[in-house]
């Protein structure tokens, strides 16, 4: 059907026309100033051409922009159409304005891409017989699709059925958005914590997201990002907000308990439109979120799983409920950690410190969720003072009983509490030995409280200490300082003494054999040197110390020296230790 210019359509207009109106809504002028008919959509120029009948138009210039948002369709052909241009607007023309004015169509063409429009239709055959080049050039310079639309066709029918189509997408979209829904609040039912709650809100929700903790530690990333522009800007208003644009653009929520800020959440885009009930299921999203990086907050309710794990195991380590009871509580609550062999970590903060519980929740989110700590299954639980957290080891392959410490460092050094805020210092962590059994979960829990006590006494101020680092020294700590630093000075004044001129090299690799409990592969590995160079260096230390380390009596000494040596350093007692 033939296309009449706009200024007809006042009079009398088709039936099919009059259809059109009601179905979609919009209503035709013959007023020229105003802005014609318009329907609302979302969709991309590339998406329009593959919907009948606007899949019969070519596209014949501007094939660069076929991304750009489609989001309602104008026909217009007066003179001054262009002053009337929105945002994602393509404009439907017979070109009957601009049959004989070249100017006023490439005006009109420049003014689609300032107002940021979707392309324009033109439908040749009544009064153009040919698309100008002119306008074909600027089409392509600008980026501006423009489609020739199949004569046969009534804007009304292309209007309709991009009407249809992008309802039919909205419904698919909104049909998503529940089963999302749905997904999430099947997950928030789930009384257990796990590690892998934010791979799972990522997968439900369907694109990448970045989880910082209360004090911008990162906790989880899986966008391509780094971390120094996922944190770019922070501290962040505790407001949801918009970033970027486009395909670029995040949605940036707080994790909110009540006035309190738990943390947030970035959501990244791989769409340029997001339905609004979309943005509602983010925010559903951090409220489970929440809920997990906060557990203190439910401790209040009996009916929690947190609540109820916290009252057993404080029962068992109070001596009021038996191992059994506990083992019950534990098979219940599907608490599978002592299962294999594990180690447990004891956090504490000064009762003092004014930040206590936020150091202790921090500290906790820290070693549930970091990505260094995925491959532990862990369980965390509120002691009466402190933080209680037990690690299930890897068993596929051997393992090295100080990957766990390192790796425990490697998360902790991260916390932007411990290292980009002084004022926030204070948290330490204790670590048992390892243990293979649950029978002998109350042993690890006392090494992590005799550790915690030696380390007072020390005054050992680091924020990580293992159970094996302090083990020798409580059968000593009766000794004098006296009798600890002649001891230390009989065995070690060979290579400290002031007045001895030894290889600084040697005097660290004997340390770090030391440290790493007699392995020259672990000591050759963080010295990075050859196996044969840690023990030529032995070898010669052997030498100057006298010593045959091969013997275990000579070990020994050496052992004791070096504990007393650290003692008296983080002491002070004398000069010659200071670090």
């Amino acid at each position: 059907m033939n296309e009449p210019p706009a200024a007809s359509y006042g009079n009398a207009g088709s039936s099919s026309l009059r259809r059109a109106r009601q179905r979609l809504f919009t209503r035709f002028n013959t007023d020229s100033t105003n802005e014609g008919s318009s329907i609302h959509m979302h969709l991309t120029v590339e998406e329009a051409l593959t919907i009948y009948p606007l899949s019969h138009a070519k596209l014949v210039a501007g094939h660069q922009g076929v991304n750009r948002m489609l989001r309602s369709v104008n026909v217009m052909d007066a003179p001054d159409a262009g002053d009337w241009i929105k945002t994602g607007e393509m404009l439907l023309t017979t070109a009957y304005a601009m049959k004989d004015q070249l100017d006023i169509a490439l005006s009109l063409l420049r003014m689609l891409d300032e107002r940021g429009g979707a392309g324009l239709g033109i439908k040749v055959g009544r009064y153009w017989s040919a698309i100008p080049q002119e306008l074909f050039d600027e089409a392509n310079r600008l980026h501006i699709p423009i489609l020739e639309l199949p004569f046969e066709f009534t804007f009304s029918d292309q209007m309709d059925a991009l009407f249809s189509a992008d309802h039919t997408k909205t419904t698919k979209k909104l049909q998503l958005v529940l089963e999302k829904q749905k997904q999430l609040m099947q997950y928030a039912l789930r009384q257990k914590e796990t590690g892998s709650l934010f791979p799972m809100i990522s997968g439900i929700l369907g694109y990448p997201l970045a989880v910082f903790g209360q004090s911008g530690h990162l906790l989880y990333n899986n966008t391509a990002l780094t971390d120094e522009t996922l944190l770019d800007g922070w501290p962040w208003p505790a407001a949801p907000r918009w970033e970027g644009f486009g395909d670029s653009r995040c949605f940036r929520l707080p994790l909110m308990q009540g006035q309190s800020c738990a943390g947030c959440m970035k959501i990244y885009l791989n769409a340029p439109h997001m339905l609004k009930e979309e943005e509602a299921l983010f925010h559903q999203a951090a409220e489970i979120v929440t809920h997990h990086l906060t557990p203190h907050v439910e401790q209040r309710k009996n009916t929690s799983r947190q609540h109820q794990l916290n009252s057993a195991f404080a029962g068992f380590f109070n001596r009021e409920f038996s191992f059994h009871d506990l083992m019950r509580s534990c098979d219940h609550h599907e608490v599978t950690a002592l299962s294999g062999t594990y180690q447990c970590v004891f956090t504490t903060v000064s009762l003092q410190h004014p930040n206590r519980s936020r150091l202790l929740n921090e500290t906790r989110q820290l070693l549930m969720y970091h990505s260094l700590m995925q491959a532990y299954e862990s369980e965390h639980l509120y002691l009466e003072d402190g933080l209680l957290s037990i690690f299930k080891l890897p068993e596929e392959q051997p393992f090295h009983k100080k990957d766990f410490t390192s790796t425990l460092s490697a998360c902790l050094s991260g916390s932007a509490s411990l290292s980009r805020n002084p004022n926030l210092s204070g948290v330490q962590c204790w670590v048992s030995r390892t243990k293979s059994k649950p029978e002998l979960l109350h042993n690890a829990y006392r090494e992590c409280l005799e550790t915690k006590q030696a380390a007072e006494r020390l005054q050992i101020k680091h924020t990580l200490l293992h159970y094996e680092s302090i083990e020798l020294f409580s059968l000593f700590q009766h000794l004098s300082e006296e009798a600890m630093i002649n001891y230390a000075t009989q065995i070690l004044e060979p290579i400290y003494s002031k007045n001895k001129l030894i290889d600084p090299e040697l005097v660290l690799t004997l340390e770090m054999y030391f440290e790493y409990d007699g392995s020259i592969n672990e000591t050759s590995r963080y010295l990075f040197v050859h196996r044969n160079t840690v023990s030529y260096r032995l070898e010669k230390l052997a030498d100057i110390l006298q010593m045959d380390f091969k013997k275990m009596n000579d070990l020994l000494r050496l052992k004791l020296a070096f504990l007393f040596r650290s003692y008296l350093k983080h002491r002070d007692s004398h000069e010659m230790y200071r670090t």
